[in-house]
């Protein structure tokens, strides 16, 4: 079970004098790649609500993959599901609310008695674990991490995920960190024209692990069945919360415009969120209802992607990198997405999928349109993703990265 903050610590501390350890252990540095003998103990720092999305799907990732010869991770977060499957995988945690001190109009958060309190607990796990970094995953835990890793004298990375503006910069202590990560180019552009860094930033992009996600060697057709989906009809899905930046509008309404001339086609939405009652009363409202599908929050999507969908959409109006579009290819599905922020990173137009305007339902709509009319080219682009992603974007290079990001900065010094 995970450990819960205020309960004893089972493990000891390390130094009788409390001080913080020699946190490097050896390596040699070879140009820019360094080989440990001794495994690096690393310090994951995450806060969110009690759900798995995309950032928390990317910490899994990359705490299931990591090479533990490597990388020894411990993980502390406010997020209790996520402490469950770190648990499961052999992840040593410890729940913990995280804080925030933030002021940006009506969002007030002055948590600062949680702050204080947060950073020693934190201290006290890096002098117990003989922790070499602390590592943030979002932007948020950096408001603390910064502070508790230069504490003990040992370096701090933060993984952006978000377009934060710069009051969330600033406040959040990103320009401080020791070496900062982006998921894709377009959120590095976005964050560094709006403030300078104090250290090196460096682009990795999220993994998808192409081994399970690969397209099915025959369809089931009893998951159609099971959503009352024709086996002929041309099927459209999104994978993803229900909120305003995701789109769901925009897809309803070009969904709608593609039924006019193919009343075959279907919308299947996997996913659920506080505005799910909205889009429900909007699909009522466009005269769609009867042909979206609503499957609510999915364990797993795999089955969706293998089984159900012919075409992967992502509508979305700000996405920094999202690991839909990924699992998509790998499954062989051609995507559709918005041309905003890291999505053409993944999606190249016409290569792998298609590109429509963001925010703009009659673009995507073009776009639905022409590979409803083209299933060899939906199937071209298909087999051109899946190779994309087993090239560029699989698990392996996602944590073969990210551990030399690591051990890069520990050879610093």
């Amino acid at each position: 079970m995970p450990l819960i903050a205020g309960a004893e610590s089972p493990i000891p501390s390390t130094t009788s004098s409390g001080e913080c350890l020699d946190p490097y252990g050896s390596g040699l540095a070879i140009g820019r790649e360094v080989h440990p003998t001794v495994a690096a103990n690393v310090l994951f720092l995450h806060n969110s609500s009690n759900w798995i999305r995309g950032s928390e799907n990317a910490l899994l990732t990359l705490l299931r993959g990591v090479d533990r010869e490597k990388i020894n991770p411990f993980l502390l977060t406010g997020n209790c599901e996520l402490a469950a499957l770190a648990e499961a995988n052999g992840i040593e945690t410890l729940v913990h609310l995280m804080p925030e001190i933030m002021v940006d109009g009506a969002y007030v958060k002055l948590q600062f008695a949680l702050w204080a309190r947060t950073v020693e607990t934190i201290v006290s796990w890096i002098k117990q674990r003989n922790v070499s970094l602390v590592y943030c995953n979002g932007g948020s835990t950096c408001q603390v991490g910064y502070y508790a890793a230069k504490k003990c004298g040992i370096p701090v990375i933060c993984h952006v995920h978000s377009p934060y503006n710069r009051r969330y910069i600033l406040l959040y202590r990103l320009h401080l960190a020791s070496k900062v990560i982006f998921v894709s180019k377009a959120i590095e552009k976005s964050i560094r024209e709006k403030q300078s860094f104090k250290a090196e930033c460096e682009v990795v992009y999220n993994g998808v692990d192409v081994d399970r996600f690969q397209p099915s060697q025959a369809r089931d057709r009893s998951w159609r069945e099971k959503l009352s989906l024709p086996q002929d009809a041309i099927v459209f899905g999104q994978v993803s919360s229900l909120i305003h930046r995701k789109g769901i509008d925009i897809l309803l309404r070009a969904f709608q415009l593609v039924t006019r001339q193919y009343p075959n086609s279907r919308l299947v939405l996997v996913g659920d969120g506080p505005q799910r009652a909205d889009y429900v009363s909007l699909a009522k409202h466009l005269g769609v209802a009867d042909l979206v599908s609503w499957t609510g929050n999915q364990a797993d999507p795999l089955p969706f992607y293998q089984q159900v969908f012919d075409v992967n959409v992502l509508a979305s109006r700000s996405d920094a990198f999202p690991l839909s579009v990924l699992e998509a290819a790998a499954c062989a599905l051609p995507n559709i997405g918005a041309m905003v922020d890291g999505i053409p990173e993944s999606v190249l137009n016409e290569q792998t999928g298609l590109l429509f305007e963001a925010g703009n339902p009659g673009s995507l709509a073009e776009k639905m349109l022409a590979l409803v009319a083209a299933p060899a080219w939906r199937k071209s682009l298909g087999e051109a993703g899946r190779r994309l992603i087993v090239e560029r974007f699989s698990i392996e290079r996602y944590c073969r990265s990210i551990e030399q990001v690591v051990w890069n900065k520990l050879s610093d010094g």
